[in-house]
């Protein structure tokens, strides 16, 4: 019989969604769950043989454990990845890396002494969708690549340490830590500088201390690629995004989460125009993955990464990476500077 890993979730209120992901993974078994709020562990119902604790130590010493989910706030990654590193456990810890790149640098020393697997959910990277956008590009289908963009609409719900942001909270920073990400693989380099606007709805300036309700960043890439992520978090009723990537040959135009919240693509070329379909299977409904892409596949390559010793996709010293972008966001939208990447 093929070996399963046996995971335990630490913070159960996001993390419900890894909780049902990984009682759906055929090659995942879950044995414990951490929390300080014991009625929301019963309220999920789950099988009566799941240990519960709400003492994180108690769920690390566990034998029976061999690997842990993060998904705490971010201020506490690095206290809580580290102390399960060093307790032989291997870990998938929620995004972004950590607020400071002091305790990302705490993280990336943890993984080197203790050599466990580290992986960073940024679930997009995993999903069909990403997978298709990266095959067109490396195909050549478009050409060189000279922009890429991102338009994220919605809602704001943020409640709590999201709201707060010099945790990197909000949707600027917590939601578009993923799209920085993403836009870097389809650039093909790192982001050198960048330049923030954004503030409250009919204010101008920089802002200190604001998360703000709309926002617009500017990127520019070591290859000279020019990026774009377009943000307004007070559409009533809306959650959407589109996307896309220009070439010197075509461009792809993106909507990520339509149809069954999976992504679409219309690829326009000298060959003509051309619609792709990308459309999850059957048991990546949004029932357990709350419409992230690729939540569900990051756990494939984190299980295959353990047991088949397969390269991490998304590294530590990706997401710290990422914290120095976020950053420089707010560095920039702070004085209203373009700000170069360290």
């Amino acid at each position: 019989m093929d070996r399963k890993i046996r995971f335990g979730v630490a913070g159960l209120k996001h993390g419900q969604e890894h909780v049902n992901a990984i009682l759906a993974h055929p090659r995942a078994l879950l044995t414990a769950c951490c929390d300080l709020d014991e009625d929301l562990f019963h309220s999920l119902k789950l099988p009566q043989e799941i240990h519960f604790t709400k003492n994180f130590d108690d769920m690390i010493c566990r034998n029976d454990l061999d690997a842990v989910v993060i998904s705490l706030p971010t201020p506490l990654h690095a206290e809580y990845s580290i102390l399960s590193m060093e307790a032989g456990k291997h870990v998938l810890c929620e995004k972004p890396l950590a607020p400071t790149v002091e305790d990302g640098m705490r993280i990336c020393e943890a993984i080197r002494r203790t050599g466990r697997i580290f992986q960073l959910g940024y679930e997009v990277r995993y999903s069909p969708f990403q997978q298709k956008i990266l095959e067109i590009c490396r195909s050549g289908e478009i050409g060189t690549v000279t922009n890429v963009w991102w338009n994220m609409f919605c809602e704001r719900t943020n409640t709590g340490w999201r709201n707060d942001r010099k945790n990197f909270g909000g949707k600027l920073f917590d939601c578009g830590c993923h799209y920085y990400n993403l836009l870097e693989t389809w650039a093909g380099a790192p982001v050198e500088r960048l330049c923030v606007f954004g503030n409250e709805i009919g204010r101008t300036g920089p802002t200190t201390d604001i998360l703000p309700q709309t926002a617009i960043v500017m990127f520019e890439y070591a290859n000279g690629v020019r990026g774009v992520f377009n943000l307004s978090d007070h559409c009533p009723n809306l959650q959407n995004s589109t996307c896309g990537i220009a070439g010197t040959n075509g461009k792809i135009e993106a909507d990520p989460y339509y149809p069954d919240q999976a992504g679409s693509l219309d690829v326009h070329a000298q060959g003509g125009k051309f619609r792709y379909d990308i459309r999850i299977r059957g048991y990546h409904s949004e029932k357990f993955t709350g419409g992230h892409l690729g939540f569900y596949e990051q756990y494939d390559a984190f299980i295959s990464s353990i047991l088949e010793n397969t390269p991490v996709q998304v590294t530590a010293e990706q997401g710290l990476w990422i914290t120095r972008i976020l950053s420089a966001i707010d560095r920039s939208l702070s004085t209203g500077n373009v700000v170069s990447i360290e």
